[in-house]
């Protein structure tokens, strides 16, 4: 794999023949470690060739074996770290879990390092006293975008900000006809519910969050302000291309994008150009965002093994800035970063050099001074139980009305009839309809209905 030269400048913090930690020889039994990364990534092949070389300038006689399957390992959103695995990467929402369970080995303050560097939010987010339980790799936030030039999104301070100028109901379909409207991304079951939590908590202004054992109706008002922001098929969209909704925005359809700063890898670089953002605000309180954390855990059963030494060492060169500037960055098959949210500061400087995007990020997160998204032991059981429901009362009771797709081409002779039929179970149709793209899919009409049949 090509390594970009430019992007390989380190600063001397972040240089690996520098780290200031001491290992202890590998036992010489030991031919091989297991490593599952974090799957989520625009590029996670990128990831698994930068460390295999990465590690092979340290340990070049210690083999790396990768887990690929999902059905081993999925961040941790409902697997638990695969046995065999030495070193996994996962979502910090299941960080307590995880610890109160065992699977996470602790680590003494002088086994991390370049500790200075990381930022603080995703720094104290893994520690219990001077104890870390896991090392920084990537933050995460649900960010807003939206183009330069727009004021009064720019000025936007509060949910009911945004809401004044993005505006309510101004679209029915999938996607926006034109440059109108929110999109967001509210289908799935855990999504739904780790976004309540965090409009919960953006709501209460209480951290640690902890696990409401009765939903909040004031949050529904929140998720539901959200939703008519966009529109109802909009947020429950499941779009099977990977980042599908940053594509729609930078094709130019929708006033205003949420969604995690990853997607600006698939917009084009006019967008990037020509493109704001800033954390999402889930209320009017003014309270500290949270950010997510992916963070890179030592599995306990390593020292059964006689692992713990390399798999300890092999952390801290997964989360080092050479390694994260070259993961993050281009590679040989695309010009385009990832544009993933680092853990390092030196990581943003690096790369900020040729692509000015992870200035402006890094501004914003000083900025921001967030919270990690960090939620209590028992996570999964809480989302299992109330998944369901989020999405019930979230849908329920919709403000706008929703498009229903037809199947052939509605012209002015044949629209009333066609439309009012289709529209007699979601409150009849409202006189509109369409045969152009976006609004209606190639070869198909749209009818407008005044209300959504949500089951």
């Amino acid at each position: 794999m090509k390594l970009f030269p430019k992007l390989m400048t380190l600063v001397a913090f972040g240089a690996l023949s520098q780290l200031s930690v001491t290992y202890a020889q590998s036992p010489a039994t030991a031919q091989s470690l297991t490593v599952a990364l974090y799957p989520f990534v625009p590029r996670a092949a990128q990831f698994q060739e930068v460390l295999t070389a990465e590690w092979k300038k340290q340990q070049p006689n210690v083999k790396l074996t990768f887990i690929t399957d999902f059905e081993k390992w999925d961040g941790g959103y409902k697997k638990n770290p695969p046995q065999e695995a030495d070193v996994f990467v996962f979502d910090a929402t299941y960080f307590e879990q995880f610890r109160a369970a065992n699977l996470l080995e602790p680590l003494a303050s002088n086994e991390v390092a370049n500790q200075d560097d990381f930022v603080e939010y995703a720094k104290t987010g893994v520690k219990v006293g001077d104890t870390f339980y896991a090392i920084p790799q990537l933050g995460c936030a649900n960010l807003l975008f939206y183009r330069k030039g727009d004021t009064a999104l720019a000025a936007a301070k509060t949910l009911a900000e945004v809401n004044r100028a993005v505006g309510q109901c101004t679209y029915t379909s999938k996607i926006p006809p034109d440059k109108r409207g929110l999109m967001l991304d509210m289908n799935g079951g855990t999504t739904n519910a780790l976004l309540y939590l965090d409009v919960d908590h953006a709501m209460m202004n209480v951290y640690p969050f902890g696990l409401p054992q009765s939903l909040n109706q004031g949050t529904f008002s929140y998720l539901k302000t959200l939703m008519a922001m966009a529109s109802l098929e909009n947020g429950k969209a499941d779009v099977q291309l990977p980042y599908g909704r940053a594509l729609w925005f930078s094709n130019g359809w929708g006033r205003a994008l949420m969604a995690y700063s990853e997607s600006m890898s698939v917009m084009s670089e006019e967008t990037r150009n020509n493109i704001e953002f800033k954390p999402m605000p889930f209320s009017d309180n003014g309270t500290r965002p949270l950010f997510y954390s992916d963070v890179i855990g030592v599995n306990p059963t390593s020292k059964n093994r006689g692992t713990r030494a390399l798999a300890v060492q092999l952390a801290n060169v997964m989360a080092a800035s050479s390694t994260m500037i070259a993961s993050s960055g281009p590679d040989s098959g695309s010009q385009v970063p990832q544009y993933l949210m680092p853990a390092r500061h030196s990581v943003f400087q690096n790369l900020a050099r040729t692509f000015p995007l992870y200035g402006k990020m890094h501004a914003m997160l000083q900025q921001a001074n967030p919270r990690m998204y960090k939620a209590p032991d028992g996570i999964r059981a809480w989302t299992n139980q109330m998944k369901e429901p989020i999405i019930k009362i979230e849908q329920s009771e919709y403000a706008c009305g929703c498009d229903k797709e037809i199947d052939t081409v509605l012209t002015s002779s044949n629209a009333a009839a066609v439309c009012s039929a289709s529209c007699a179970d979601s409150g009849g149709w409202n006189g509109q309809w369409t045969d152009k793209f976006p609004s209606a899919p190639f070869g198909k009409s749209a009818c407008g209905c005044k209300a959504c049949g949500v089951k």
